[in-house]
């Protein structure tokens, strides 16, 4: 009887415990609070930043990002980030550590769109050049990144370019004597020393994967040869102008002989088919020669007549 008594007093208590949930409702289980929305000016900022990794690579956009770079600033100095100065401060950085990854990326694909083709235009040089070197010293920049190796081959590039193009001037500008005396001689092995160079430049790729790519000093490379040969042709025009008629202050024909006609000839053939390879070797060659015999046959006839009068 008392066994009975205790199961009965179980089953009410159980019967009301059931009577008050459903009375007063099962315990709920609240979602999380949701997330506060960002900042608008963040949203800005990141939606910018993102519109700036879509830009095309043909072309350079250095206003785009100092456009946003200009706002994050703004933004900053007047505390549009947050009322907090330690978070606007981390915004900031954030922001603009995120702005200089997504334009440096940028960068230097626009930069390879530039040395991946042909037309390496000097404005497009010039602003990579001066852009690199202005990103390079930026303290978002982390020491042997992707970014940092890329600028550092950049550079390489830069040097190989400078290094080829200062060579092709200084080979436009190369200088002969031009005092068309017999004792100047054109400086041959000079000549043929940067002619080799050039050559050598060529059958290296110019040294550099991307160098290569630039028609301009291609061509300015391969019209070496033909400007050394040029500039060795107007030498000896001037010094056979120059000395046409001379024969009248010799007072013999072999004197005329051993002292013009002889070292001019020399002169003449020192034009070395083998250095120069140009298409118009043959006929400058042979103008030349022929020019130098028209006076050396004036200077026969000048002795001729002389002695039989």
């Amino acid at each position: 009887m008392k066994a009975l008594k205790i199961i009965i007093a179980i089953v009410v208590l159980v019967a009301i415990s059931v009577g008050v949930y459903f009375l007063i409702g099962a315990p709920k289980i609240l979602p999380p609070p949701p997330q506060p929305s960002k900042n608008q000016f963040i949203d800005r900022i990141e939606h910018e930043t993102d519109s700036l990794k879509k830009l095309s690579n043909s072309k350079f956009c250095p206003e785009f990002y100092k456009d946003i770079a200009y706002q994050i600033d703004d933004f900053y100095k007047n505390n549009r980030f947050s009322n907090k100065q330690s978070e606007n401060a981390q915004w900031r950085d954030n922001l603009s550590r995120s702005l200089y990854s997504a334009y440096t990326e940028k960068f230097i694909s626009q930069v390879d769109y530039v040395f991946n083709g042909s037309d390496w235009n000097i404005p497009d040089l010039q602003f990579i050049r001066n852009e690199y070197q202005s990103l390079q010293k930026s303290p978002l920049l982390e020491r042997g990144s992707y970014v940092d190796n890329s600028f550092n081959q950049i550079q390489q590039v830069f040097s190989k370019y400078d290094e080829i193009n200062g060579f092709i001037s200084s080979c436009k500008n190369f200088s002969y004597p031009t005092t068309n005396s017999l004792f100047d001689k054109y400086p041959i092995e000079e000549a043929k020393s940067k002619i080799a160079r050039a050559r050598a430049y060529l059958n290296n790729g110019l040294e550099n994967t991307y160098v290569k790519n630039c028609t301009r000093l291609q061509d300015g490379l391969k019209g070496i040869p033909q400007m050394f040969f040029d500039k060795h042709v107007r030498y000896l025009n001037n010094k056979l102008k120059h000395w046409s008629g001379w024969y009248k202050n010799c007072p013999t024909q072999i004197n005329y002989a051993n002292v013009l006609y002889k070292p001019l000839k020399t002169e003449i053939d020192a034009l070395d088919k083998s250095i120069y390879d140009v298409a118009n070797f043959d006929s400058e060659y042979n103008r030349l020669l022929s020019q130098l015999n028209a006076d050396s046959q004036d200077a026969y006839n000048y002795f001729n007549n002389k002695s039989q009068n």
